[in-house]
């Protein structure tokens, strides 16, 4: 038995044992309640890409990002992302590090966007990184004044191996008095379109299509491509937004979080038997009221997002 001396002693160190348990397990029960509170997110695929743009693609997601190391791989260039855990497509939690292993290069380079670019500027590019610069095809352009880069073969941001031939498309500027160019009508409205094939005795053939993201009458695909020759009696082949808004079917509600003072992007993807489609994409001020018809194919839901983040899901009778 104790002398009472000592069960005195006891007492306070029993007590701070006791303390000290009661906030390590509070600690781990609010780090646990933080921990599943957070929102699911799919890991993006991250493949190929530079630091700076899966920076970029994670922080949409709310996810953060770790090198685990380097290593050799002819397949991609120098700089850019060869493994990840988790792998794309993987639900996880927000907070999550995503590892990575970064390539230390081979004998393949990216090809640079010369688009636009002066033709002496664009054989100095590439040589800059390692490339040449293969045959050179002239051709008419409204878009671009002469000698400046039209489209490369192969395009921007293949991969190709080093010292590989890049072939240029260069504009040899405006066309002759003959020669017709389709002009480019992408994110113009159509009655301009029509006005100019008109006036060139051009048939007009006109698809439509319901996108309320984009302006009534907006033009989205074209057919010749911009610059593509074109004569009296051809047909240019529009498709168009008709700003037409389903008015039955079910609905997406959704508030708009009232918390601050700052617009934020909202994107609503319907998923449906055929698929995901967007359905929605617009910047919205705080506190406002989204409610628009949709007419899924089948049982489908509505996944809401908000600054890249998903917040909120909807089934769809």
């Amino acid at each position: 038995m104790l002398s009472p001396s000592l069960k005195h002693k006891w007492i306070p160190l029993a007590a701070l044992v006791v303390a000290t348990a009661v906030v390590y397990f509070s600690f781990q029960w609010a780090l646990e309640a933080v921990v599943h509170n957070r929102q699911v997110v799919m890991v993006p695929d991250l493949s190929g890409k530079g630091v700076v743009e899966a920076l970029n693609l994670l922080s949409q997601t709310h996810l953060g990002l770790v090198k685990d190391g380097e290593q050799f791989d002819k397949r991609f260039p120098a700089g850019t992302i060869i493994h990840q855990n988790p792998p794309a497509g993987m639900m996880v939690r927000e907070g999550r590090l995503v590892r990575i292993t970064l390539s230390q290069g081979g004998e393949t380079l990216f090809v640079p966007d010369l688009v636009s670019q002066p033709l002496r500027n664009a054989q100095t590019s590439l040589q800059n990184v390692g490339l040449s610069m293969g045959e050179i095809e002239r051709r008419p352009s409204l878009r671009f004044e002469k000698d400046q880069v039209v489209a490369t073969d192969p395009p921007a941001g293949s991969v190709v191996a080093k010292n590989g031939l890049v072939n240029l498309i260069v504009s040899d500027g405006p066309p002759a008095a003959d020669v017709l160019l389709a002009p480019d009508f992408i994110g113009k409205n159509i009655s301009e379109a029509r006005e100019w094939a008109g006036a060139q005795q051009v048939a007009v053939s006109v698809r439509d299509e319901n996108d309320i993201t984009r302006a009534p009458g907006e033009v989205t695909m074209q057919a010749p491509t911009a610059d593509a020759p074109i004569h009296a009696g051809d047909t240019l082949t529009l498709v168009a937004n008709t700003g037409a808004v389903p008015s039955e079917g079910p609905h997406v509600h959704f508030d708009v979080p009232a918390q601050g003072t700052s617009d934020v992007a909202v994107r609503v993807l319907i998923i449906d038997e055929t698929g995901e489609h967007e359905a929605f994409r617009k910047t919205e001020a705080p506190g406002t009221h989204i409610d628009f018809a949709v007419q899924p194919k089948g049982h489908g839901h509505a996944r809401i997002f908000i600054n890249g983040v998903a917040v909120e899901e909807e089934d769809l009778p």
